[in-house]
């Protein structure tokens, strides 16, 4: 694999162009996944000046430029992880200053992003659901323990799912109208976020999207997104925002559900004391 390079001349481009590369250069994670239609949605142009841009950076129509994207060795976990060690690979470094800052960014951007409307609506959604399901893969396995650590002790029926194959259909069976199916979409759309979607519009179920994704089919088919920041395409993937996000969603549940939540906690501090000498904590 060779490292991904784009030779862009920006003072040559027509102001549509320029705007085009620039949100590319922002989005190539993403560019593998979009269509010619979406990337114009999100800039605002023709889908016809989309098409033309191609050519002005050297390549014949979208399809080479992907094919060239998803060949280089941008998206390796090798080449991310020499990235941010590059960072730090002096005897001054502070690993943890570096990597804390990289956090506290990421936390910063999501912040922004965040669609305060859509995460107050996503709530609500939890609040009164029957049960909420959890999908994710990779990584999102630590953000599923996560939340059904925090929704279970307020009392939140919870249950994560399989995260690949024809076994999440063993959980799938079970979700129906008056429950909530919380996903964790990172870097791509897979099969199983497809199939997740596409039976929700036969099933009812209410579908939360936690992505990092800025264009997506996703977005507009899941019923509430909540967008996140995780780094630089070519940087060091973290999980702090994701992790903040879900604080922030069990905190707002938790003041949502009012006294039962808090019941629930004060049973929880009886029991502990009861059998405190037999389950130390």
């Amino acid at each position: 694999m060779t490292v991904f390079h784009l030779d862009m001349d920006l003072d040559n481009m027509s102001k549509s162009h320029q705007s085009i590369a620039n949100y590319v250069v922002g989005a190539l994670q993403q560019i593998p996944y979009c269509t010619e239609e979406d990337i114009a949605v999100a800039v605002g142009v023709s889908t016809a000046t989309v098409s033309r841009f191609w050519r002005t950076i050297g390549f014949a129509n979208l399809k080479a430029f992907k094919k060239t994207l998803l060949q280089s060795e941008h998206a390796t976990p090798a080449h991310k992880m020499k990235k941010i060690l590059n960072k730090v690979d002096h005897e001054e470094a502070d690993i943890v200053s570096e990597m804390l800052e990289i956090a506290a960014a990421n936390v910063e951007v999501t912040s922004k992003r965040v669609d305060r409307e859509q995460f107050h609506q996503a709530v609500e959604a939890i609040h009164k659901a029957r049960k909420v399901y959890v999908f994710g893969t990779g990584a999102a396995a630590s953000l599923i323990e996560l939340i059904r650590f925090r929704l279970n002790r307020i009392n939140v029926q919870i249950e994560g799912m399989a995260g690949s194959g024809s076994e999440l259909l063993e959980t799938l069976v079970h979700v129906d109208s008056s429950d909530v199916l919380l996903m964790f979409g990172f870097v791509r759309r897979s099969p199983e976020l497809t199939v997740l979607l596409e039976h929700a519009k036969e099933a009812g179920y209410t579908t939360i999207l936690i992505t990092d994704l800025l264009v997506s089919d996703m977005l507009e088919q899941s019923d509430f997104v909540l967008q996140v920041d995780r780094g630089e395409l070519e940087g060091f993937h973290s999980m702090a925002a994701p992790v903040a996000l879900l604080d922030a969603l069990s905190v707002a549940v938790t003041k949502r559900r009012g006294q039962q939540a808090f019941d629930q906690l004060d049973r929880l501090h009886v029991m502990r004391k009861k059998y405190s000498s037999q389950l130390p904590k």
